[in-house]
């Protein structure tokens, strides 16, 4: 996998992880129908949103699923698969490593620039 694919993978799975977050706290008894033998990054989020239409939930929704999302760029490999498990969405933890390891070396060229 090239990394723009890695990266694209990455920040799907993480807007699924934030968006059942986000699911479960104003729907707490939506199916999320996630297992990984059919889990698609990203198809989570795009299936809500396709069922949701327009209207005031999925304003709340979408607004609580990004405040949730930017917090989790920090976590360890361990808590993303921990998150993901949560909600039913299927993180290997290699996966979750790179996830973790992209993220931190993000950062890291970020403080480097900014010094």
């Amino acid at each position: 996998m090239s990394g723009l694919e890695a990266k694209a993978q990455y920040l799907a799975i993480l807007a699924d992880i934030a968006m059942a977050a986000a699911i479960r706290t104003h729907d707490s008894g939506y199916d999320f129908g996630t297992d990984s033998e059919t889990y698609v990054p990203g198809g989570l989020r795009s299936r809500w949103l396709a069922a949701a239409g327009d209207g005031p939930l999925k304003q709340r929704v979408t607004s609580l699923a990004s405040a949730v999302a930017a917090p989790m760029h920090g976590l360890s490999a361990e808590r993303l698969v921990s998150a993901a498990g949560k909600y039913g969405i299927p993180l290997d933890p290699a996966t979750a490593q790179g996830m973790a390891d992209y993220f931190e070396a993000k950062r890291n060229a970020v403080l480097t620039y900014n010094r």
